[in-house]
């Protein structure tokens, strides 16, 4: 059984009549608020960099799972939709906006981008029977999922399925290293299995989160390029020297998460800081060297439209780092009890905690989320980290309030029943928490009335 008959969506039409042409302070709290101003801006960012610097670009889909962005990502008019999903529930639902690309005359492609259990197969095949041959890459990375992708293979009317070789380039999650034995005898049995007709090797995947720990444009190259040289080697290494002559079309490298893949960005700018650097040249070296190889680069990442406190300290891309700028994502609350004098520091709760906006830890500061300048008096300052207030701890529903410095000890500029925005530190935890995400457009004259609804897809 489809998941998403199991956990059928909330209806769009209801909720944008519920919701549409309302104002901030008259939805339900707590909401998961997206600025789609914000969104555009960054997924615009990203189509351009990839098309400037001639890679290819695969866009994640599990931070968000909704339609509506993953359109806004790849673009309304693309001629080539790749996509990631986490999840079956992800791919299921997809189908109808991958079948009105196909319309249209787009190549579309999805990777499922978990290593192949058993349990997947019989759902895999009705997604390949539903969207077409071509349609799917799995995630191998182990002798015994090749196995199951033949059983895939069998079930789905022999419709042959493209895969990436899971390369390990450091964050040791999942994945073979590029020079292990293992990874030889991976590849030579996938070879085995692409002269069969079974399967088709589109190349070698890595994702290293280990750049997730970066705080500059300079670390971001980096990490990128250790990826592209990892994946690069993977190639170089275990495919035959004359295998890509023979089978006529190159093999891709993917690589990426969203600090690596913004920091392609970085080699766009004019900037000294970053144009003229060793590291910006080492990861040009490593992109030329991976043409040279005959292997075609992809870039994939999925939390950048949103963005969240993690990404932002991770300082990727020389665009600025305050939240302001950049997170499109946050959650709406408000005050439910101030506590001015209960303890040595000014307190005050709100009504969003753990399961509004998880327990995720940020490596740029120690709370569980930022207050925003939304609905703040003017002389609250959200870019200064001596001045601005968080969410210093959460339980279950409840979140208090502090200033970031401890040593302030003045009054919160916070009333009962006022609003508040709050940028959360993971958008992918935190999001799991809402059905839907109400939408805004800073960028239009009414910034705080409601423009769209957008459904999470959900289950598994």
């Amino acid at each position: 059984m489809e998941t998403n008959l199991a956990y059928p969506l909330p209806s769009k039409e209801r909720l944008t009549s519920a919701f549409v042409g309302k104002s901030l302070q008259d939805v339900p709290i707590p909401s998961a608020i997206l600025d789609i101003a914000k969104l555009r801006k960054s997924c615009a960012l990203m189509l351009e960099a990839v098309k400037e610097l001639q890679v290819d670009f695969r866009a994640h889909v599990k931070t968000h799972k909704t339609t509506e962005l993953t359109q806004i990502q790849v673009g309304q008019d693309s001629k080539d939709v790749r996509l990631i999903c986490s999840t079956i529930a992800e791919l299921e639902n997809l189908v109808p906006l991958l079948t009105d690309y196909q319309k249209r005359g787009a190549a579309v492609n999805v990777l499922y981008g978990v290593p192949l259990g058993p349990s997947h197969i019989p759902r895999l095949a009705r997604f390949l029977e539903r969207v077409g041959p071509g349609s799917l890459t799995l995630m191998i990375d182990g002798l015994s999922q090749l196995k199951a992708t033949q059983q895939l293979y069998e079930l789905s009317g022999k419709s042959t399925v493209k895969v990436f070789l899971k390369t390990d380039s450091g964050y040791h999650r999942a994945g073979l290293p590029p020079t292990s034995s293992g990874m030889q005898d991976l590849v030579d049995a996938t070879l085995t299995l692409e002269f069969q007709g079974i399967v088709h090797l589109l190349g070698f995947y890595s994702h290293n989160s280990l750049s997730y720990a970066g705080n500059s444009p300079l670390k971001a190259m980096d990490n990128l390029r250790v990826e592209v040289e990892a994946c690069t080697q993977a190639a170089r290494r275990n495919t035959p020297t004359d295998y890509i002559a023979k089978r006529g079309s190159c093999l891709t490298i993917s690589c990426g998460a969203s600090p690596t893949a913004l920091s392609l960005q970085n080699l766009l700018s004019s900037s000294p800081i970053t144009v003229a650097t060793t590291s910006a040249n080492a990861l040009r070296a490593s992109l030329a060297a991976a043409r040279e190889a005959n292997v075609r680069l992809e870039v994939h990442a999925g939390v950048y439209p949103v963005l969240d406190m993690q990404q932002v300290s991770a300082s990727s891309r020389e665009l600025g780092s305050h939240p302001e700028d950049n997170i499109a994502f946050t959650v709406l609350s408000e005050i439910c009890s101030t506590y001015p004098d209960r303890t040595e520091y000014p307190e005050a709760l709100i009504n969003a905690g753990v399961i509004a906006l998880a327990r995720e830890p940020c490596k740029s500061y120690r709370g569980h989320g930022v207050v925003t300048g939304w609905n703040m008096p003017g002389s609250y300052d959200s870019h200064s980290k001596e001045d601005r207030i968080i969410v210093d701890r959460v339980s279950q529903e409840h979140g208090l309030l502090q200033w970031e410095n401890k040593d302030k000890k003045e009054h919160l500029p916070l009333e009962y029943g006022q609003r508040i925005r709050v940028w959360p530190n993971h958008a992918c935890i935190t999001g799991a928490h809402f059905g839907w995400y109400i939408v805004v457009d800073s960028e239009s004259e009414h910034g705080d009335v409601v423009k769209d609804v957008w459904t999470r897809w959900r289950g598994w």
